[in-house]
């Protein structure tokens, strides 16, 4: 039976537990998009107290609007190889993976079909980068309000072109995105997809939208789904472990591994959710970032609980 620090094997790479750390912002970007001393600084620290995956903060794979140019981390150009392979080889001396998050800005509403074409090759290079990285993976994702969440909620997409109109034209470009990483890269690195499981709100996405959406990302390639929820909404109770029953009803109809998230920093209640199989790894954010050390002190705490 697995347990929170059982191994799991991930397109073919190894992590030593089930420990993610979520692609919340690391606060510490510069306008030039470079990977700073601070971001390595922050990024190491959480390696170093035994998270087994870490999923970066969103990594730009278009260059921003100069007028425009707020702090981020980028990855349109070569010129951030470097660095970010700086980062990659810091976290691995730790042993954990690591996971560039893609994304973008979402487009204007009516941005002509040529624009996202555009957009769907320049995630396609940022892959490509990512792999001279060193990185383990990418991680597309429809959860932030960037680009693919405008196109995948029918909340924001009115386009009444071949990437709107129905629920497959909203999720043509996820789809084209992975197909077109794929083809590119083949299994060279974990695809994976930060799925939201339900807006919460009238004429949003449901819980049976995300399921049928992930039948159909893990059929074009994705390797993991992160399983989350809307930052905040009023029409639900939250509480530790609220979000576990959806992301185990996405796991039941797929067969690849499915991290879920949500108040999760009781480590007696994400070991029990390994060991009955309601997801295969747990995520982390603001835990992580108040303990780096939660990992070390979550084994002992289990380690105690198994010796009573």
């Amino acid at each position: 039976m697995a347990d929170l620090f059982t191994p799991l094997t991930i397109g073919g790479r190894g992590l030593p537990n089930r420990i993610a750390m979520a692609p919340g912002p690391c606060g510490a970007t510069n306008p030039d998009g470079f990977v700073s001393d601070e971001a390595l600084a922050y990024y190491t620290r959480r390696a170093s107290g035994g998270v087994g995956l870490i999923i970066t903060e969103a990594l730009r794979v278009t260059p921003p609007e100069e007028a425009l140019c707020t702090v981020h981390l980028g990855i349109y150009a070569d010129a951030f190889v470097p660095r970010l392979r700086r980062l990659v080889t810091a976290i691995r001396v730790y042993g954990a993976r690591v996971i560039f998050t893609l994304d973008d800005p979402p487009p204007p509403a009516l941005a002509p079909i040529a624009t996202l074409q555009v957009c769907i090759e320049a995630f396609a290079f940022a892959a490509w980068r990512a792999h001279c990285a060193g990185a383990d993976g990418v991680m597309l994702t429809s959860a932030d309000g960037g680009l693919l969440y405008s196109l995948l909620s029918p909340l924001h997409n009115q386009r009444d072109d071949a990437y709107g109109e129905s629920s497959q034209g909203r999720q043509r470009m996820a789809i084209e995105i992975i197909e077109a990483i794929r083809r590119w890269l083949g299994t060279r690195l974990i695809i994976g997809f930060r799925l939201l499981a339900d807006e919460f709100t009238p004429g949003g996405l449901t819980l049976q939208d995300a399921r049928m959406l992930a039948k159909r990302l893990t059929a074009a390639g994705v390797h993991l789904l992160d399983v989350t929820t809307p930052d905040t909404s009023t029409n639900v109770a939250s509480f530790p472990g609220w979000s576990l029953p959806l992301a185990n009803s996405i796991k039941r109809v797929v067969d690849v591994p499915v991290i879920g998230s949500g108040d999760l920093g009781d480590p007696l209640l994400v070991d029990s959710a390994i060991r009955d199989r309601s997801v295969d790894l747990i995520m982390l954010d603001q835990t992580l970032r108040l303990d780096p050390d939660w990992p070390i002190k979550a084994r002992v705490t289990l380690d105690d609980a198994d010796d009573g």
